[in-house]
């Protein structure tokens, strides 16, 4: 009997361990079911996860068809993506965590990507061009435009060059330190006549100004996509050459839609003939000795062509109308046109950020001929490239010397020669009104030319401060074209690194920028002085891309 029991007790032992084991088996299989990969946990969170990602993508969705609309003036009210985030995370789709991943914290450290990824969705809270890993808008191109990069040698690679790398593009590297940058790499284009273009992406910017002996204030940069219509960073302004100018008449040298860079002409307009004899196009040397002032002031055409090359003669004795014309008609496909202040503001405010020569002035073309690039050979941007904006090959040549550059930018003060050099035969005119109109900068500029105030006594000083009580009047006005913010007068040299600083005036109504040559310490990025609009023998032109 005990030996019965024994045999029992030894069964049931067993069969404890076997219900234990079996139990253990079940648990296993009931945890994986609920949180294995394909658990009904994992898959619920999954879902989860994909109902919140559907509802933020259909929000950010919405969201950029009105802000497109807005681009076309038919939208009637504008959110920003800080109130939208902040909408979002209200309706408890977003945290506060993926708010400093979209936006950035300045606090934490974390820099600004306008995108969240959930569960297997990445949602942009930016436009298609966005790169989310560098942080920038890529390059626009259009048909006929050519990716082009130089290598640390300094030699020329192109798409479809054998051993083009689309890695090395390039890279708008930030400089840390006080130093020079020399690293950062801007985007460059060929188009089909030959001509360099440079990439200059949308941004946004804190400006500090001199104080006491400095040379120059500091300018910091952060790049934004289209859909950063206000800045997200305190005390930064969106540079207006980017911003659409729909709802205040472009009074800032605004465009008529949120766009995300402009192609900048590399150097100085040149200007080239059709050959006949020989078949091909050369570019011609203006001079006085072949009547440069007959020879210059010429329309585009068949056989005649404008053209951004190193190494030859800037086009110049052309008139501030023939300037602008023939800036318009270079390429209407690419919405071509003459630089206006804003823009030339967009170049030298990026030269000067941690992008470009990080407060290092750049180099002055003295070459006495006007030759871009500052030499006349093919290599000239390579041997003067700290003349450029990047103080390598990548960047913007001529901006300081060379020849003074024509921009459209004016005052309505009724003179003859705004109408005798500003006339023009295109359809978006330069010169809005040849009457006298004080006011004018409130409704004649056009995303292709800028209109400023001036006083009714029409007298250079005051001319220059009627500009600048505007701008301490009128909400959002009177920033970016490195004028007022970057000089301290109106007549003499006062602008950052002692360049002039000569308002608009009388008989000479319109703006031109750079200085030429001889002018040393009063040339710069931040020049600006005053024209008839004559065709000048120190006058030349540079063109601007928008391919949006």
């Amino acid at each position: 009997m005990k030996e019965e029991l024994k045999k029992r007790e030894g069964i049931t032992l067993i069969a404890l361990v076997l219900t234990i084991i079996v139990l253990l088996i079940l648990a296993g299989v009931s945890i994986a079911t609920l949180t294995g990969e394909n658990g009904i946990l994992t898959r619920a969170s999954k879902a989860t996860d994909e109902t919140r990602a559907a509802s933020v993508e259909e929000a950010v969705n919405l969201w950029k068809i009105d802000n497109e609309s807005n681009n076309y003036g038919s939208s009637t009210t504008t959110q920003d993506i800080k109130e939208l985030v902040e909408d979002l995370i209200e309706q408890k789709l977003l945290t506060e965590d993926e708010k400093d991943k979209i936006l950035g914290n300045a606090e934490e450290g974390i820099e600004a990507s306008y995108q969240i990824k959930i569960g297997e969705r990445t949602i942009k809270f930016a436009n298609d061009n966005w790169d989310g890993e560098k942080k920038i808008n890529e390059p626009v191109l259009k048909p006929g435009m050519t990716p082009v990069y130089w290598d640390d040698s300094g030699n020329e690679i192109k798409k479809g060059d054998k051993g083009f790398d689309e890695s090395q593009w390039y890279e708008y590297k930030a400089a840390t330190g006080t130093g020079d940058n020399t690293e950062s790499k801007w985007a460059n284009a060929i188009t089909e006549d030959g001509s360099y273009w440079v990439w200059i992406p949308r941004y946004e910017y804190k400006l500090t100004a001199k104080t006491g002996e400095d040379a120059a204030g500091k300018i910091e940069v952060k790049f934004i996509p289209t859909t950063v219509t206000e800045a997200d960073i305190t005390d930064y302004k969106v540079h207006p050459a980017f911003k659409n100018g729909n709802s205040n008449n472009y009074k800032n040298g605004e465009w008529d839609s949120e766009i995300s860079g402009i192609w900048v002409a590399k150097y100085e307009m040149g200007m080239e003939k059709w050959n006949e004899g020989e078949s091909k196009w050369k570019p011609e040397t203006l001079t006085s000795s072949n009547n440069g002032d007959t020879i210059g002031d010429k329309a585009i055409s068949s056989t005649i062509r404008a053209v951004s090359k190193p190494g030859i003669s800037s086009w110049r004795y052309i008139s501030i109308g023939k300037s602008y014309e023939n800036s318009y008609n270079y390429d209407r496909n690419k919405e071509s046109h003459l630089m206006k202040n804003s823009e030339w503001g967009a170049v030298a405010y990026l030269t000067y950020s941690q992008y470009g020569r990080n407060g290092k002035e750049i180099d002055i073309n003295d070459n006495e001929e006007f030759i871009t690039a500052g030499l006349a050979e093919e290599n000239a941007m390579t041997t003067n490239k700290l003349q450029s904006t990047t103080g390598n090959e990548s960047g913007i040549y001529d901006l300081s010397g060379g020849a003074w550059e024509r921009v459209a930018g004016y005052i309505t003060n009724g003179h003859k020669y705004l109408k005798t050099y500003g006339s023009t035969t295109v359809s978006f005119p330069l010169v809005a009104t040849f009457t006298k109109e004080v006011e004018g900068y409130k409704t004649l500029s056009t995303k292709y030319s800028t209109v400023y105030p001036f006083d009714a006594e029409d007298e250079q000083t005051k001319n220059g401060e009627a500009y600048s009580n505007a701008s301490k009047s009128e909400l959002n006005y009177g920033y970016g074209d490195a004028i007022l913010e970057t000089s301290t007068g109106h007549t003499g040299s006062t602008s950052w690194f002692g360049d002039y600083s000569y308002f608009v005036v009388t008989s000479h109504p319109f703006f031109v920028r750079g200085g030429i040559y001889d002018h040393d310490a009063d040339a710069g990025a931040f020049a600006f002085s005053v024209a008839n609009g004559d065709p000048w023998y120190y006058g030349g032109f540079r063109t601007v891309l928008v391919c949006e």
